[in-house]
């Protein structure tokens, strides 16, 4: 009987080897300390062992396991890297000097909650462009940003300029705030070729909403982090608390 609940909507293999990455990635195995056998994690997860053997495969090919016969599978991957952190108080890259490269851009039809933000109608075109930032030579995020179709005039711009500079001086869009939402996701097909991970692996969604001074909703982005190698720290600063509300009438002193 499985210990783990597998979702119904991801390959059962990716599932199996996302949690077997992640033993690794934590030092639950040794250096060449042999692995759990095919049977056993057969028992562990519930499937055939065609299915763990996918699984394992796909470690394989990542460079993290390595078999032999008559010693079996073993690890040989790196240990985990530490995580990236980026502040609330600052922007999702910035203070980590990562480096941003376009991978398309293009005019697209406006759709859902995009066009609704932006105040377009169904259709109406848009300029999408699509960046991947890399640190280390490794990918860390794919950014998807969504802007007034006027903003395709600086097409030959976004490779060497960041898209905030841009706005701000050769647009005139003065950017005030933006709001994000952060949420856990599955890796689709794209994402996941792009961040070199696994479809349906999982991934932290931020979609920033952002505004201009004068309130208009200028840019919508979605961005997807590679999940073992980003975390986002929010700090808060805390105020002491009001005094208490003095009770609603005054009890009279005993004479």
């Amino acid at each position: 009987m499985s210990t783990h609940t597998l979702s119904a909507g991801v390959p059962v293999y990716h599932q199996i080897a996302q949690v077997l990455r992640r033993r690794i990635q934590a030092g639950e195995w040794g250096q060449g300390n042999q692995l759990a056998t095919e049977q056993a994690l057969c028992r562990e997860f519930g499937v055939s062992r065609t299915t763990v053997r996918h699984a394992l495969s796909q470690l394989k090919q990542e460079g993290l396991l390595s078999s032999q016969r008559g010693v079996g599978t073993r690890r040989v991957g790196e240990p985990a890297r530490s995580k990236y952190v980026s502040n609330l108080s600052d922007p999702l890259h910035a203070t980590l000097a990562s480096d941003p490269r376009v991978v398309s851009s293009e005019m697209v039809s406006a759709r859902g909650p995009i066009a609704d933000f932006l105040g377009l109608n169904e259709g109406e075109l848009l300029f999408k462009l699509i960046r991947v930032h890399y640190l280390d030579n490794e990918p860390l995020s794919v950014v998807e940003s969504y802007l007034p179709a006027l903003m395709q005039g600086a097409i030959d711009q976004y490779p060497h300029r960041s898209l905030h500079d841009i706005m701000w001086n050769d647009f005139d869009l003065k950017v005030a705030k933006s709001v994000h939402t952060i949420s856990v996701s599955r890796a689709e097909t794209h994402v996941a070729n792009l961040l070199r991970i696994g479809l349906g692996d999982p991934v932290m969604h931020v979609q920033a909403s952002t505004y201009l001074q004068d309130g208009r909703p200028i840019r919508w982005t979605d961005n997807f982090f590679r999940e073992d190698r980003y975390q986002y720290t929010a700090e808060f600063f805390w105020e002491p608390p009001q005094s208490p509300a003095a009770p609603s009438g005054s009890q009279q002193e005993r004479s």
